[in-house]
């Protein structure tokens, strides 16, 4: 079931769908709560507690928040930090955001890094979660603001 939620939370961030995207991390937090998992499931309460912040979105941020409170973590209330956010990409997403900073396409970033379209898409939907953007043009203008 877990995996089944995180590859619907992929696809969904994948689409530009950050709110749904979330909410589908939210429920595969509560299963891998459930299966006895609280340090994965603290991990994707917290990513779709960052979105959720990001848009507003109060009702399902007070969700996230109790949930993370019920295992015994805070839920964060500080601004969403951008710099922050992309010093935690991995060094390949820096790279790939880099690349969509100039405004490469997948198959463009594909080429470059030797690797499949398909890994691209896949490393743009976690970069698109993770700094809370809700397209590439957005991505790659905060990889252009923060010199990627």
């Amino acid at each position: 079931a877990v995996d089944a939620y995180r590859a619907a939370g992929r696809e969904r961030a994948d689409q530009e769908e950050p709110l749904l995207g979330a909410t589908v991390r939210l429920e595969a937090a509560e299963v891998l709560s459930l299966a006895g998992d609280e340090a994965a499931a603290i991990t994707e309460a917290r990513a779709a507690l960052a979105v959720f912040e990001r848009l507003g979105a109060a009702r399902d941020t007070d969700r996230a928040t109790a949930f993370l409170r019920g295992l015994g973590a805070a839920g964060h209330t500080r601004l969403w930090d951008r710099a922050g956010a992309i010093g935690a990409l991995s060094g390949r997403e820096r790279e790939i955001l880099a690349l969509l900073g100039q405004d490469l396409t997948n198959a463009e970033i594909a080429q470059r890094l030797d690797i499949t379209a398909k890994t691209v898409e896949h490393h743009v939907g976690r970069i698109l979660t993770k700094l809370g953007a809700r397209s590439r043009t957005e991505a790659a203008a905060m990889a252009t603001a923060e010199a990627v």
